[in-house]
């Protein structure tokens, strides 16, 4: 774990954590040097980020352990993150990791298909902590947003659906486009800062993710499995899980560039309280499939799977 991670430090039988504070080539043999004796006799080890991927790499193990990278974010940077020559440096490395590997996960099929050139990885979702239901559509609200304020989240689209509307907006979170964006619309928008989830999904309103990149959509899944309504973009990946309905799909996964469909987007919701209802029943029903036992079912049988493939 990072030393500013969030969160609670995890106490309990059979849990060891280790805080790490290297970073870049010093993080990786770090990671090695941690838990190089607690995985040596492991039945199976998986890892989560790109670090711990390279890092096992070189790891001594028995004959018997397996593999799993899961993959939950593309483990390499995209064309707006570094120089083409890093990226592919990165890529190569990443590559070479996951394919000493003996299986891998993707969360979304969105994913899946970003890192296919590098490895093949089935489809296990992130289990995130579903939310109770509290809304059912029959009442709007204003458009929320919940993320990182980055360039590959996009707010700066919720903020102008905000200035060409007159709409309020409710934004949770913060990042390096806070302070521009507070001063582009500041009688629209509300600044929440980073929220609980209790906080952001306790009050009706129409949850929106607009992001460019967006390998799975955490705040998308909670706020659909309260019953808010969500408009996605077609960068999410969670969205063809959540939104499965082809004529709903149509409507409410958005390109991510295209203002107009977003107003119309949520125009619709506004003006069809039928509508509402129905997209509302549709993804709380959906989220139910990517809670944390859903996920550890589509671990379990992916991990059967493995062991049967690789004996």
């Amino acid at each position: 774990m990072r030393p500013d991670a969030p969160g609670r430090r995890e106490v309990g039988a059979g849990i060891t954590e280790e805080c790490i504070r290297e970073r870049n080539l010093s993080g990786t043999r770090a990671l090695r040097k941690a838990w190089s004796s607690a995985v040596v006799d492991a039945d199976v080890v998986i890892t989560m980020t790109p670090q711990s991927v390279f890092g096992f790499r070189g790891t001594a193990l028995t004959a018997s352990t397996r593999h799993v990278a899961w993959i939950r974010g593309l483990p390499w940077p995209g064309p707006e993150e570094q120089p083409w020559p890093r990226r592919v440096l990165l890529w190569g490395a990443a590559r070479h990791a996951l394919r000493g590997a003996d299986g891998a996960w993707a969360t979304t099929p969105l994913l899946q298909r970003e890192v296919r050139s590098a490895v093949r990885a089935d489809v296990v979702p992130a289990g995130i902590p579903l939310q109770p239901r509290r809304h059912d559509g029959s009442s709007t609200g204003p458009l929320v947003f919940a993320g990182r304020l980055s360039p590959e989240k996009n707010p700066g689209l919720v903020v102008e659906m905000a200035q060409r509307t007159g709409r309020r907006a409710v934004i949770h979170g913060d990042g390096p486009l806070g302070r521009p964006l507070r001063a582009a619309a500041p009688g629209l928008l509300g600044w929440a800062g980073w929220s609980t989830p209790e906080d952001m999904w306790s009050t009706p309103g129409i949850f929106v993710c607009p992001s460019f990149r967006e390998a799975f959509g955490r705040s998308a899944v909670e706020a659909a499995s309260s019953g808010m309504p969500v408009i996605l973009s077609d960068r999410t990946g969670v969205a063809p899980m959540l939104i499965r309905d082809r004529d709903l799909a149509s409507r409410f996964i958005v390109p991510a560039h295209d203002i107009d469909a977003w107003l119309a987007a949520v125009d619709e919701l506004d003006s069809d309280p039928d509508l509402r209802r129905r997209l509302s029943d549709h993804v709380s029903d959906n989220a139910r499939r990517l809670g944390t036992e859903a996920s550890l079912d589509g671990a379990l049988a992916a991990l059967d799977q493995l062991f049967r493939r690789t004996p």
